[in-house]
């Protein structure tokens, strides 16, 4: 499994452990990218490429996928953003 696979396991499980649920995370390659996403984790060489691809989107960029404190602020502005639509 790839460090993207990965990270999107760890970040799964983050959400999961908050109790955040209704949020899909899924991994794939920049270049499968079709604009519809709400939000984008990738390593800072990939970074300008997603944001061509899913301008729309929310890019957070990260140095390492397994273990980035990254993931914790997504949690919570989702945690956050999930208060605010209930």
């Amino acid at each position: 499994m790839g460090s993207s696979a990965m990270g999107a396991s760890v970040l799964r499980k983050k959400l999961k452990d908050a109790g955040v649920g209704g949020v899909e995370v899924v991994n794939k390659a920049v270049a499968n990218l079709d604009g519809t996403e709400d939000l984008v984790i990738t390593q800072k060489e990939l970074t300008n490429r997603a944001k061509k691809a899913a301008p729309e989107a929310v890019h957070v960029t990260v140095d390492n996928f397994m273990n980035s404190p990254a993931y914790d602020e997504v949690v919570q502005t989702v945690q956050a953003a999930n208060s605010v639509t209930k």
